[in-house]
C-alpha cells in the first residue's frame, strides 16, 4: 500500500470516527436532561473513539489510572445495594482514602458520594421500568435507607418523583406502541 492510499484510508477512518463521535455527542445532549447515565456513556464512547488514534488517552494529573477507574466502577456496580464507604473503595485500588478522594474527583469529575448516588439513581430507573416492585423495595435494593430517601434523591436528580417518572415512561412507551 502506498503512502498516499494509506493516508487516504487514515483520513476515511478519521472522517468515519468524526461522524460517529458527532452522533454520540448529539445523542448525549438529547439524553442529558432525562437520563444522565446514558448521556455519560455516550460521552465516554465518543471520548474513547476520539482517543483511539493509537495514543493512550491523556490522563489528568493526580487522576486514577485506567485500571483503577475500571476496578472502582466495577466495585461500585457490584455493591450498590449495600453501604459504600470511600475507605473500602480506596482499598480496592490500594490508595489512602484522602488520596483516592482527590484522584476520584480528578478522574470522574465528581466526588465519590455523588457518583454513587448517580449510579443508584440509574439502578432505580432500571428497576422502575423493568419490575413491579414498590418504591420502598427499590430504595432498599439501591442501598438507600427508605422510600423517602429515594424519592428525595430521585426528584433532585431527575426532576420528578419515582412513581410519577415510572408512569410517564410507561405512558410514553404505550404511546410509541400505539403509533407503531
Amino acid at each position: 500500500m502506498s503512502k498516499d492510499s494509506a493516508a487516504r484510508n487514515s483520513a476515511d477512518v478519521a472522517a468515519d470516527d468524526h461522524a460517529v463521535i458527532l452522533d454520540l455527542l448529539s445523542d448525549a445532549l438529547r439524553l442529558l436532561d432525562r437520563d444522565q447515565g446514558s448521556a455519560r456513556r455516550r460521552i465516554e464512547q465518543a471520548y474513547g473513539l476520539a482517543c483511539r488514534s493509537g495514543r493512550a488517552a491523556p490522563q489528568a494529573r493526580g487522576a486514577l489510572a485506567a485500571w483503577q477507574a475500571r476496578r472502582v466502577e466495577a466495585y461500585v456496580g457490584e455493591n450498590l445495594g449495600s453501604c459504600l464507604r470511600i475507605e473500602a473503595a480506596a482499598a480496592v485500588v490500594g490508595l489512602s482514602a484522602s488520596y483516592f478522594s482527590r484522584a476520584f474527583k480528578a478522574t470522574f469529575g465528581a466526588p465519590f458520594s455523588n457518583y454513587v448516588i448517580q449510579r443508584r439513581i440509574e439502578l432505580a430507573k432500571r428497576l422502575l421500568l423493568t419490575t413491579e416492585e414498590t418504591i420502598a423495595d427499590i430504595a432498599l435494593a439501591c442501598g438507600l435507607a427508605d422510600q423517602s430517601h429515594l424519592t428525595r434523591l430521585f426528584s433532585r436528580s431527575v426532576g420528578s418523583p419515582p412513581n410519577a417518572w415510572r408512569r410517564s415512561m410507561r405512558d410514553a412507551a404505550m404511546d410509541l406502541q400505539a403509533a407503531a
